[in-house]
């Protein structure tokens, strides 16, 4: 017993004393994409709208392989969501990015940044090799000043100095205190779901004591 209790200290100590990842990613490192669909009797006179995030940053913790000790963190710019959806003019795109920033959706002027901040990095069951990792960061998404929890599924690869990391995830705009745009009597809308895509390589740009370690953006 006592033997199983220093091993357990002694596992600990190491796990403390492990070098810390810090790792960062931007705009330069991929791409974080917000997909909105339509809805309504005449969806077929309205179109999808797919809006790349211009202005974000995401930073990352890692203490040697313990992922549940790893956290993750993503600001963005509200007013830099761009609607890329194929078959829009520039005028209709201008349009549907001042309203996406406008005080009817993510209210940019008075909440400038969106934000998500892990409190919790749940591991898959399946077999690490160490190259590779897949899991769920449970955290809170911080939108026109409310705070909401939100679960951000994930898969990660080591690629050089850092992860690439990516994944997909679902969330309704109803709560997250945006009234989904429905016009013409309800018969052009939008769904009240949407998605999140993201994919981009976080990479190490600090190692030092666990101590040391920002959870910060």
């Amino acid at each position: 017993m006592r033997h199983a209790l220093v091993l357990a200290l002694a596992s600990a100590v190491a796990a403390r004393a492990a070098p810390a990842e810090r790792l960062e990613a931007g705009p330069e490192d991929g791409h974080v994409v917000v997909n909105v669909h339509k809805a309504g009797l005449l969806s077929a006179f309205a179109h999808d709208h797919r809006f790349e995030v211009r202005d974000w940053r995401a930073t990352g913790g890692l203490v040697g392989e313990d992922l549940g000790g790893a956290s993750i963190a993503f600001s963005c710019a509200a007013a830099s969501l761009h609607d890329t959806e194929p078959g829009l003019s520039d005028g209709d795109r201008k349009k549907v990015d001042a309203q996406a920033a406008g005080p009817d959706v993510l209210d940019a002027e008075r909440h400038p940044r969106v934000e998500f901040r892990s409190e919790r990095i749940e591991p898959s069951p399946a077999p690490r090799d160490g190259s590779s990792a897949h899991g769920t960061a449970h955290g809170l998404l911080t939108i026109r000043g409310r705070s909401v929890p939100l679960d951000v599924p994930f898969d990660a690869e080591r690629s050089g100095g850092g992860w690439r990391v990516h994944g997909t995830v679902r969330a309704k705009q109803s709560q997250l205190g945006i009234r989904p745009f429905s016009g013409f009597g309800g018969t052009v809308k939008v769904k009240d779901e949407l998605e999140v895509e993201f994919a981009f390589t976080l990479r190490t740009v600090r190692a030092a004591g666990a101590s040391a370690l920002d959870r910060g953006p």
